[in-house]
């Protein structure tokens, strides 16, 4: 597979998880390998804080094709299928599965059509990429979140280690133009605290990956709130969580605010 060399190395090097892994354990009790002493020697301050950083995302790959248009946006979507899920609190007289797949599925109509995006989800059936980023396709989105079931842990961390990977390789293809984007729907604590914290700080001291995340039924007390580096929505309801992945694309020069009219009563 092309990219595979480089992809594999920066596995290697940032998450040390296996290289060619698609899933994580579904017993998020188990160990998550480490994050290697390359994190003890990353800057101290953001990316986007660095002014004429253009650091990110290195050294050219001449194995990766690139991209026919370099300046398209690039969304790569988590989505928390785990146990609690199931829960009907903050579901608007659903369970949280069901209001938040009716918001992410309006998520992804709103999305500017020449957008990249991809699905990395944990549920009953483990934690996996269902979607590999690539042009937005609407239906067959919308039919990997029907399938998605409640049930085991909340892998955080090894689905933004993924989710790194996939924009870090889109990243070379567009020689760094564009728009990155981790967009994270949970309602739980990560099972993996270490292994995201390290994540979330690589991500945003070594890249200008922008990580967005709602926090259905959580308040403000989830570890990814971090004020000016993660952009955190606390969602107490259907609308809010409608409102929290608006915000997400509220910059996008196409962006069609009627696409989430309605959303939280459907």
């Amino acid at each position: 597979m092309k990219g595979t060399k480089f992809t594999c190395s920066l596995i290697a090097t940032l998450l040390l998880t296996a290289c060619g892994q698609e899933q994580a354990p579904k017993n998020t009790s188990q160990k998550v390998s480490p994050v290697p002493a390359i994190m003890d020697s990353t800057p101290p301050a953001l990316y986007g804080m660095r002014g004429a950083d253009r650091s990110w995302p290195g050294e050219p790959d001449n194995s990766l094709d690139l991209a026919d248009n370099n300046s398209t946006r690039n969304y790569y979507v988590v989505f928390d299928g785990s146990g609690s899920m199931n829960d009907d609190q903050c579901g608007d007289g659903r369970s949280r599965i069901d209001a938040a797949k009716g918001s992410i599925k309006k998520f992804f109509n709103a999305i500017p059509a020449d957008s990249n995006v991809g699905l990395f989800v944990f549920d009953n059936n483990g934690s996996r990429e269902v979607s590999p980023l690539k042009a937005v396709n609407v239906g067959s989105l919308t039919k990997m979140i029907d399938q998605v079931r409640a049930g085991d842990g909340t892998p955080l961390g090894y689905s933004l280690a993924v989710a790194y990977k996939s924009l870090l390789e889109q990243g070379q293809k567009q020689q760094g133009y564009g728009d990155y984007n981790i967009v994270v729907v949970t309602d739980g604590a990560a099972g993996d605290q270490k292994l995201m914290e390290d994540s979330v700080s690589y991500i945003t001291t070594n890249s200008p990956v922008s990580i967005h995340t709602i926090g259905f039924c959580l308040g403000n007390g989830h570890t990814l709130n971090q004020q000016g580096v993660v952009n955190y929505k606390s969602a107490t309801n259907s609308a809010e969580l409608v409102s929290g992945l608006q915000s997400v694309l509220a910059e996008a020069e196409s962006f069609d605010t009627s696409s989430f009219t309605g959303m939280a009563n459907e």
